[in-house]
């Protein structure tokens, strides 16, 4: 497998995974902050606020570490970072409800504590991923443009999937432990990739 044919299949994962995360975290705060304006208004800012960390620090980590070993340990605690919101999710939002904070607050904090991270490691993503298949400067604004197009559109359809079937077929807990499953699928198919072509280039070096 080509080098820009597996960041393509990480970028298109990563941004389903995100918003899929995303709308669930709806569903998980809903039962104490309600499904309102306040509860969806944190959630979305959660994420932006997150997502604008992740790319600035990935675009950063990808100069120190231009390879795929660096964007798979990025994707690999991504996957680790989901597992304690599908365990702690409910336990964690009824806390901050008990804290006796005005909704939107509570929401706010509740929030930031179970989405914070695992969105900010996911944003890190698709500036890594850029920089892993530019070789030439001249070519940076397509690939960016591509990439960028095929990690909204998983983000897209892991919006549809996750609102329209998935919380019916599964639930929030299954849904987090697959999304954490999918990630680490992804993180070693960029092992993969990195292990192929580190050793083709040993082997070039040999000759």
């Amino acid at each position: 497998m080509s080098r820009t044919c597996g960041v393509a299949i990480t970028v298109f994962g990563c941004g389903w995974v995100l918003m899929g995360l995303e709308i669930v975290g709806g569903r998980m705060l809903s039962p104490d902050f309600g499904s309102g304006v306040w509860t969806w208004g944190s959630i979305i800012s959660v994420f932006l606020a997150a997502l604008s960390i992740g790319y600035f620090v990935g675009g950063l980590l990808s100069q120190r570490c231009p390879n795929g070993l660096g964007l798979a340990v990025v994707i690999f605690a991504a996957a680790i970072s989901i597992v304690p919101v599908a365990i702690w999710h409910r336990t964690a939002s009824g806390w901050f409800a008990d804290l006796g904070l005005h909704e939107r607050w509570g929401a706010l904090l509740a929030a930031t504590a179970l989405f914070f991270v695992p969105s900010m490691l996911l944003g890190m993503v698709s500036p890594y991923a850029v920089r892993l298949v530019t070789q030439d400067v001249t070519t940076v604004g397509t690939k960016a443009g591509t990439l960028y197009a095929i990690s909204t559109v998983g983000s897209c359809l892991g919006c549809l999937f996750t609102s329209f079937y998935l919380i019916l077929w599964m639930g929030i807990q299954r849904i987090l432990y697959l999304s954490s499953g999918v990630l680490v699928l992804i993180a070693l198919l960029q092992l993969v990739t990195w292990h192929i072509e580190k050793s083709q280039t040993t082997g070039d070096e040999t000759r």
